[in-house]
């Protein structure tokens, strides 16, 4: 569900395109500890 509302914003707010969306999005989850990325992916 987080995931999901932060590509509504990056979409609404701004002008990248899906690919940079998708791509922001990966790096930002490579960032995070295994715990919490599961816990994000499972919402």
């Amino acid at each position: 569900m987080l995931l999901q509302m932060f590509r509504t914003i990056l979409t609404d707010y701004t002008e990248l395109s899906d690919e940079k969306i998708t791509q922001l999005v990966d790096a930002f989850m490579d960032t995070l500890p295994v715990m919490l990325k599961t816990k994000l992916q499972a919402a």
